[in-house]
């Protein structure tokens, strides 16, 4: 097995609901990440990918407790009980706009169309 395999999952692209009730459920190849825009680098934007949304929630809520979370002390209880989407609820509330600490999923472009020429 490909060492970074496990990272692609199959995961709900979209949901279409019809008149009928039934639902048609889409899943496509994707990866977990943890998006960073903070204090440094000039306002670039971190990402970072994770093997699971379990894996990246517990290390952007530990990104978030350095970036000043920690002395929070509504953030600091949900980090110490594991409530770490919370935290990270937390975390944009008490920030302005211009910070992100987020995760989420990332789709795979798998498409068979050749790349144009010069990109």
């Amino acid at each position: 097995m490909i060492a970074y395999a496990r990272f692609i999952k199959q995961l709900i692209s979209s949901k279409l609901y019809r008149p009928d009730g039934t639902v048609e459920t889409t899943k496509d190849p994707a990866v977990w990440t943890l998006a960073h825009r903070g204090y440094s680098g000039s306002g670039r934007l971190d990402v970072w990918v994770s093997p699971s949304k379990k894996t990246a929630l517990h290390e952007d809520a530990k990104l978030a407790m350095a970036c000043g979370m920690d002395e929070d002390e509504q953030a600091t209880e949900l980090f110490a009980t594991g409530r770490f989407e919370q935290v990270l609820q937390r975390y944009e509330e008490t920030h302005p706009e211009t910070h992100l600490l987020r995760v989420q999923a990332a789709f795979l472009q798998t498409t068979d169309d050749p790349v144009p020429a010069g990109l």
